[in-house]
C-alpha cells in the first residue's frame, strides 16, 4: 500500500516550547527544510519526498500524520 501513497501532511499537535529536537526536515532538492513548530501547523509534501523527524532529546512530541493515496503519478 506505501506505494500508492501520493500526499503526506503532517499536523504539529505539542506545543513547541514541550520538547527538544523533533523538528520534521522535508528535503524536497539538495536543501533541507524545517517545518513549522508551531501548534496547529499542517505541513504537506508528495511522500516520495525524503523527509525525517529528528530524535526527541527532552519532552515529548505529538503529530498527526494523514497519508492521501491514489494512483501513481505520471
Amino acid at each position: 500500500m506505501a506505494e500508492r501513497r501520493k500526499l503526506t501532511i503532517v499536523v504539529q499537535l505539542s506545543e513547541p516550547d514541550a520538547y527538544t529536537g523533533g523538528d520534521l526536515e522535508v528535503m524536497p532538492g539538495a536543501n533541507i527544510i524545517s517545518a513549522d513548530r508551531a501548534r496547529g501547523t499542517a505541513t504537506l509534501f508528495p511522500s516520495f519526498v525524503l523527509h525525517r523527524v529528528t530524535p526527541v532529546t527532552v519532552g515529548e512530541r505529538h503529530s498527526l500524520t494523514v497519508w492521501c493515496h491514489g494512483a501513481p503519478f505520471r
